[in-house]
């Protein structure tokens, strides 16, 4: 049977009012020819209806997978990529949406790549809720001082995550060497643009805008941004403790991320999580911090953090 080079993976939770705008913009592929995966992670609204609606009168090949109990988004992807039969895959999110030329574009570009290429991206234009673009492009949105690289891209990306995951075209025998994606966290993607560029495969910037990345208030980033649930700041110290002790850190990298691990650390605490004496002594020994040590110790003997307060303002360390 006829293998596409591409699979495409749409990914779905509580998408209902922007999944139909998305699913139309990969109907509308100039490249037409690519395996089609949509899934649904037991979204709260009528999404996994529409998506089988849209499937029967759009594409009846294409394959559903649909979860009747939330599983998250690195099971879901790892799901998918094992019914994947292309050569590269490209993910979306399905209330983000693409450009005609997305497909047929990033192909071409990876096409004239080195072999060791295993990620292309191009740039995003930021949109609202309704779809209006606002005039940002993702990249300079997250790092607006950086001019995009290609190649080794490991440290550029240690200084702060600036993929548009909804941009990219990724090669799926490097996705499987590195083992697909990791279930114990919440989150997917900065973890693996930095095991894949970790591992000494190339990126490549194509210098295009090829999709639009939606920004919707009730959305899973802005809602962490505001207050990281235990998930979150869990994963945020197991990304950022992977690479600490690696040796490709330089000197004001390791202190970045021992700080993001302290911080992440102490939400744990202040959520009352029964790991965060574990955490916090990991964060002791990364960021080496007087008050995160003291915070480890209260943690560890089973002192809350409003009863630390008041011995930790005695050491004058601040508690928050």
């Amino acid at each position: 049977m006829h293998a596409p080079l591409i699979t495409v993976i749409a990914l779905c939770y509580n998408h209902a009012g922007f999944l139909v705008e998305c699913l139309d913009s990969i109907a509308a592929q100039t490249h037409a020819d690519f395996q089609l995966i949509v899934t649904d992670d037991a979204s709260k609204d009528n999404s996994a209806t529409l998506i089988e609606q849209w499937l029967a009168a759009h594409r009846p090949d294409a394959t559903f997978i649909r979860h009747e109990r939330n599983r998250g988004i690195c099971t879901t992807l790892n799901e998918a990529l094992a019914e994947a039969k292309g050569q590269y895959i490209s993910m979306i999110a399905t209330d983000d949406r693409w450009t005609p030329d997305k497909l047929g574009t990033q192909l071409l570009f990876a096409l004239a790549q080195a072999p060791d290429a295993a990620v292309i991206y191009s740039d995003a234009e930021i949109m609202n809720e309704q779809g209006q673009c606002l005039g940002r492009r993702f990249i300079a949105d997250h790092r607006p001082e950086l001019a995009p690289p290609s190649g080794n891209i490991f440290s550029a990306l240690v200084d702060g995550n600036f993929m548009p995951a909804m941009a990219t075209l990724i090669r799926l025998d490097a996705l499987r060497q590195v083992g697909g994606y990791d279930e114990s966290l919440s989150y997917e993607d900065y973890d693996m643009w930095l095991r894949l560029s970790g591992a000494g495969h190339s990126f490549a910037y194509c210098p295009q805008v090829l999709a639009h990345y939606r920004t919707v208030s009730t959305s899973m980033t802005n809602s962490l941004f505001i207050r990281p649930t235990a998930a979150h700041s869990r994963t945020v110290i197991e990304i950022h403790n992977r690479w600490f002790d690696s040796g490709l850190l330089s000197g004001p990298q390791a202190r970045k991320f021992g700080a993001k691990i302290s911080d992440a650390a102490y939400n744990l605490f202040v959520l009352d999580d029964p790991q965060a004496a574990r955490y916090l002594r990991l964060a002791a020994r990364c960021a080496k911090s007087p008050r995160i040590f003291t915070l480890a110790c209260a943690a560890t003997l089973g002192i809350k953090r409003t009863q630390a307060a008041g011995f930790m303002k005695k050491l004058g360390l601040r508690s928050d």
